[in-house]
């Protein structure tokens, strides 16, 4: 992680602070997602391998999720929210702001919007959910990659992947 934060330091010193990238999504241990500016995407292709990247790849995605870059949205989320009746889930929400259970719908309505600026914590959120007492776990659709994640953060844990 260490050199991942390093890395978009270094590519948001190159393109300026007004094209910052961050990391997004720390998926598990070596994967993490980054996002920001298309300039600040570059530079972190170009700076990778000097970063003890791997392999960056470019993700299809329709903006820079998870970023400040982001806080227009949030903002209008937060008034969509505030007119929304939440009631109290019988099942705990695990956030992916902080990877805690909430039960509080006013929590719940305020980490629903700031999920749109704050990076994913997903390798925390599973080790959450598994200590919560998850044994089995699907993912629906054509590929793998949680199923992929879910293994990398434990070797033990169920999922099963049903194809759509």
């Amino acid at each position: 992680m260490q050199h991942v934060e390093e890395l978009c330091k270094a590519a948001t010193e190159e393109v300026g602070q007004d094209k910052a990238i961050r990391i997004a999504n720390y998926l598990c241990n070596g994967n993490y997602a980054v996002s920001g500016s298309i300039e600040g995407c570059e530079a972190v292709e170009k700076l990778g391998k000097s970063f003890k990247a791997r392999m960056t790849v470019r993700l299809s995605v329709a903006g820079a999720f998870h970023t400040s870059y982001m806080a227009p949205a949030a903002e209008k989320l937060q008034a969509a929210l505030a007119a929304t009746n939440i009631v109290e889930p019988r099942i705990p929400v695990i956030s992916n702001v902080d990877a805690q259970p909430h039960s509080d719908p006013a929590t719940i309505k305020a980490i629903l919007a700031q999920q749109l600026t704050s990076p994913v914590q997903w390798e925390t959120t599973v080790k959450t959910l598994l200590e919560k007492g998850l044994q089995n776990s699907y993912e629906v659709g054509p590929g793998a990659v949680i199923a992929g994640i879910f293994k990398r953060i434990d070797k033990t844990a169920q999922i099963t992947n049903v194809k759509a």
